[in-house]
């Protein structure tokens, strides 16, 4: 998890495979093959809370499946 204040965004990295979720622009991001800071291939960006709720399930199928 990053927190970028400036960006008014917090970044999760979930160990989840991206072709399992149907990405979102601006919400989901495919991390593979990409050099970040993180473990996980798919990037979910959280501004609101409404994008907290929306991140909720991805979050937890990717807690069950560690």
């Amino acid at each position: 998890m990053i927190f970028r204040p400036k960006h008014g965004a917090i970044l999760v990295y979930l160990r989840l495979d991206p072709d399992t979720v149907e990405l979102e622009e601006g919400f989901t991001r495919d991390m593979r093959g990409i050099g970040h800071l993180g473990t996980g291939d798919l990037e979910v960006r959280i501004v609101s809370a409404a994008d907290l709720e929306k991140a909720a399930p991805l979050i937890r199928r990717a807690f069950e499946a560690a």
